[in-house]
């Protein structure tokens, strides 16, 4: 039995609670500083990509940022890591193919370079919103360059936004994009893509770079073939050959 002036001893479910609360604390703290540590690697790595890529920040990429957050339903943290450039300063890799449109309206078009882990577009590596001067692309694909033109996304989606720049207003780009393109009204076609006069647009000048970059015709249609359905390979046999017959 414990002297007067002694501490009566703590019952032994006190002291297991206590260093339940104690190990809670201490896995929290650890855990915080695991967090800060991540966010910290996130942030250099991000930096490191913005440096090597030239990527740029502006009050124009904060309110494209916000919108890319909400199309690609991304967390505050992963949208940090999409950067933006403007095409006029596009790597040399592609300024072949942002020359090859001859168009100064195309210089102020945004490109957004996103990370692989945060793309949404399935198997395709690119996208435009012409209507939003903004093109999407896929990061790994950005990084690999295409100078002479694999098979030339980049002036495929600068094209679209040159097609939105033409149009008189921008409903008459979507009505464009929901009609048969001239001269291809007799293909048969379950929906509007990619017979369209918009596309017709894009493919159009992607498939001329190509062939200025000495890309045979058989060669192009075989990458349109691995990329897209059966049934709509004779949309681009027809305007393979109407480019290729030139």
């Amino acid at each position: 039995m414990p002297s007067a002036d002694q501490p009566s001893e703590q019952p032994q479910s006190e002291k297991s609670n206590q260093l339940n609360t104690d190990s809670e604390k201490l896995a929290s703290r650890d855990l915080t500083a695991e967090n800060n540590a991540a966010k910290e690697r996130d942030e250099i790595a991000i930096a490191k990509v913005r440096d090597s890529l030239g990527l740029e920040k502006s009050e124009n990429n904060i309110n494209l940022s916000q919108h890319l957050q909400e199309y690609l339903e991304l967390k505050d943290s992963d949208v940090e890591k999409i950067g933006f450039l403007q095409a006029e300063n596009l790597p040399q890799t592609y300024q072949t193919q942002r020359e090859f449109l001859d168009d100064e309206r195309l210089n102020d078009i945004t490109i957004a370079v996103v990370p692989d882990e945060l793309w949404k577009k399935g198997s395709s590596v690119s996208e435009s919103d012409a209507e939003k001067k903004l093109i999407l692309i896929k990061q790994s694909y950005f990084e690999k360059g295409e100078d002479t033109g694999e098979i030339a996304w980049m002036a495929h989606e600068l094209a679209h936004c040159q097609k939105f720049f033409d149009s008189e207003t921008p409903d008459a780009y979507e009505k464009d994009m929901k009609r048969p393109a001239p001269g291809f009204e007799d293909i048969p076609t379950e929906y509007d893509y990619p017979n369209n006069p918009v596309e017709l647009h894009a493919f159009t000048k992607q498939f001329e770079f190509l062939k200025e970059q000495g890309k045979s015709k058989e060669y192009v249609a075989k990458k349109m073939a691995e990329h897209y359905l059966k049934k709509d390979l004779p949309f681009f046999d027809r305007l393979l050959d109407n480019i290729y017959s030139k």
